[in-house]
């Protein structure tokens, strides 16, 4: 691989696909799909986490080698 054709691969490609459902490209709307699951994961994962959890999960965490 020449320096650039990976850019310019993914020039093409983008120039390339069709408009989604929504009006954008298949590649946006995929980006966009990965963040709203990792916002969603994180918002679960808080709300599991409770005050008193994450002060004991901070109280008990392994220092250096025990």
């Amino acid at each position: 691989m020449i320096p650039g054709e990976r850019t310019e691969n993914r020039r093409e490609e983008q120039q390339n696909d069709p408009p989604g459902p929504s009006g954008g490209s298949p590649l946006t709307l995929r980006r966009q799909a990965g963040e709203d699951l990792l916002a969603a994961g994180e918002a679960i994962i808080n709300r599991a986490l409770s005050g008193n959890s994450e002060a004991f999960l901070a109280a008990n965490r392994q220092q250096g080698g025990q």
